[in-house]
């Protein structure tokens, strides 16, 4: 398989338009995600902060969904996998719809975003739902990744920042 994409974040987009802060926020999304999972081990896997709630595992499950569905309501074509059962499968799915999408979104011109809606169960949404649903709501989970690691005895890789979207 080949590395990986988020270990950096991609260089700043020539121009500022809808679509590319759309794309660096999820650029960011990504870049978060890829520290915050890189290095788990069983342990933190298998973490549960309390009984009734996810285990980590379950989580990047979640996380994977909303990208898939934000990948999918604007225009991309990668097929849902339900097979998937580890975190490097949950990790390196997450991360390349991710990209894709943020690629998708780069050569998009600004218009084209108003053709895009979210199906909800009985009503269809305008996009512009994604971005306090979908990718607010992953960057809330990435930042559960994060503090369940530090409580499991893991914290994230050090040198990580997240404001210039690099490891020192």
């Amino acid at each position: 398989m080949s590395e990986l994409p988020y270990s950096s974040i991609p260089p700043l987009p020539k121009e500022i338009s809808s679509t590319h802060v759309i794309a660096r926020m999820i650029d960011g999304l990504g870049f978060r995600y890829y520290w915050a999972t890189e290095g788990l081990t069983e342990k933190e896997i298998d973490f549960r902060p309390e009984k009734d709630s996810r285990n980590m595992l379950e989580l990047l499950g979640h996380i994977y969904h909303l990208a898939f569905a934000a990948n999918n309501v604007l225009g991309g074509h990668m097929k849902k996998k339900t097979d998937l059962s580890t975190y490097e499968e949950f990790r390196a799915e997450t991360l390349y719809l991710y990209k894709d999408l943020s690629d998708r979104l780069k050569v998009m011109p600004d218009e084209e975003l108003e053709n895009y809606n979210y199906m909800g169960a009985s009503q269809s949404f305008p996009f512009w739902y994604l971005l306090n649903g979908q990718i607010a709501d992953a960057l809330t989970h990435v930042g559960q990744v994060v503090s369940w690691r530090r409580i499991s005895g893991n914290p994230q890789p050090k040198g990580v920042n997240v404001f210039l979207g690099k490891k020192s």
